[in-house]
């Protein structure tokens, strides 16, 4: 896949070269993933919200764009590269929408090596789904201090014997891309079954991700395995549904033992 730089004339006309994709497996190996043996299942939900194409009379067509690729394809993709290429529709007539689907999914497969599920959301069917919210406790209502900033899973603690099953959340998560250095805010939410996490722990660690550079993906499956590292639970599923940049958002979920959460929009996106 071709390289880019932060300077790259913005291009209109549909290249698919602009795609640049990332080895999932070098990173999975610092959390001790071995090839072939993930600990979870999951999907990487992509929604580009400013996604427009000609039609072959050369008026514009408009509609929000999700992808969605299996956590078990070899390669992510980076995401400039992904704002570079879907802008690059924005010049080039098709015949039909059928067409820019097609290439969507032959060009983005290519890239990840796995199958990756495209859908054109038309305006009323994306303000008929409307905003949706979070549910389960909000850790962001404790009143804490917090003076950790880099990541840190010795954070996480349990709370004695007890055994629980809940749903929590954060609206404060922020971590770094490492790209460019800049942030990518985001809204997590862990559910699992075990023993009982400490709610102030589990804040305290989430928030020690904001001088963390990694891709969203990779964050979501950090968290994932630190948790189960550290507390062992009995069934876990974890959510970042990060804000956009570009006109792009990204939604990673990952889980053991539970069903994929479902979609939601959040008020930040």
């Amino acid at each position: 896949m071709a390289s880019f730089k932060d300077d790259q004339e913005y291009v209109t006309i549909y290249t698919p070269s602009l795609l640049e994709s990332i080895p999932r497996q070098k990173q999975r190996q610092t959390l001790g993933i071995a090839a072939g043996t993930l600990p979870f299942k999951g999907l990487d939900t992509w929604n580009a919200y400013e996604f427009t194409w000609l039609n072959q009379k050369g008026k514009p067509e408009v509609a929000v764009l999700q992808l969605q690729v299996q956590a078990e394809s070899s390669h992510l993709i980076e995401s400039k590269s992904l704002k570079l290429y879907l802008g690059s529709f924005s010049n080039t007539p098709f015949a039909h929408q059928a067409e820019v689907v097609r290439l969507l999914e032959s060009d983005l497969t290519l890239a990840t090596q796995a199958p990756v599920g495209v859908v054109l959301c038309a305006s009323a069917q994306v303000q008929r789904e409307g905003i949706g919210q979070l549910v389960g406790t909000n850790l962001d209502l404790q009143d804490l201090e917090i003076n950790e900033y880099h990541w840190n899973p010795a954070l996480l603690v349990l709370e004695g014997a007890v055994t629980r099953q809940e749903s929590l959340y954060t609206h404060l998560f922020k971590s770094l891309c490492p790209m460019t250095g800049q942030p990518d805010f985001a809204s997590i939410l862990i559910e699992y079954a075990g023993s009982s996490i400490s709610h102030e722990g589990l804040l305290r660690y989430l928030v020690s991700f904001r001088e963390h550079a990694e891709f969203a993906e990779q964050v979501t499956e950090r968290i994932f395995v630190d948790i189960m590292n550290c507390c062992a639970p009995e069934r876990l599923a974890v959510s970042a549904r990060y804000t956009r940049r570009g006109g792009i958002d990204i939604n990673a979920q990952r889980t053991l033992g539970e069903e994929l959460p479902a979609e939601v929009r959040l008020w930040r996106q």
